[in-house]
């Protein structure tokens, strides 16, 4: 993808512009007009770059291993390593189209990958921990501040 200017004005007119971008987008009515908008908007290979990103966030989703995806969709590990970081640091994005996708076809949910990949259980389940013992500590130091005054 291209870069963005370091040009002050555009910099701070970019927020503007991307809503309009995505207001822009929600206006299309059909599978025919998002296709002619995205045609006309990004080069051929723009458009197969983000078609691969969500193939790849897809395979991850059903579980296959780098090494798969790297042979089905010739891409690198980092490119992998990427999606699959945007995944489980907020994800909703592709989960909401895979599963919109997936529904089209078969009428089956995906499950949220932090219900499937024990590396992301531990995570959401290490960061639910964390977030409790810091409440923990946090009230015990109100009751301390609230007891000294």
């Amino acid at each position: 993808m291209t870069k963005l200017s370091k040009n002050e004005f555009y910099n701070r007119k970019t927020g503007i512009y991307v809503e309009e971008f995505w207001r822009a987008v929600t206006l299309l009515e059909s599978k025919d007009e998002v296709r002619a908008f995205f045609r006309d908007i990004l080069t051929h290979t723009e458009r197969g770059m983000l078609a691969r990103r969500l193939q790849i966030a897809k395979l991850l989703y059903l579980g296959k291993e780098y090494e798969e995806i790297k042979k089905e969709l010739g891409v690198s590990d980092g490119t992998i390593g990427t999606v699959s970081r945007w995944l489980h640091e907020a994800g909703d994005g592709y989960r909401i189209a895979i599963e919109r996708l997936s529904s089209s076809i078969k009428k089956k949910k995906l499950p949220k990958l932090w219900e499937r990949d024990p590396a992301a259980r531990l995570l959401v389940g290490s960061t639910i921990y964390g977030a409790l013992q810091a409440h923990k500590k946090y009230k015990k130091y109100r009751k301390r501040k609230s007891v000294s005054k």
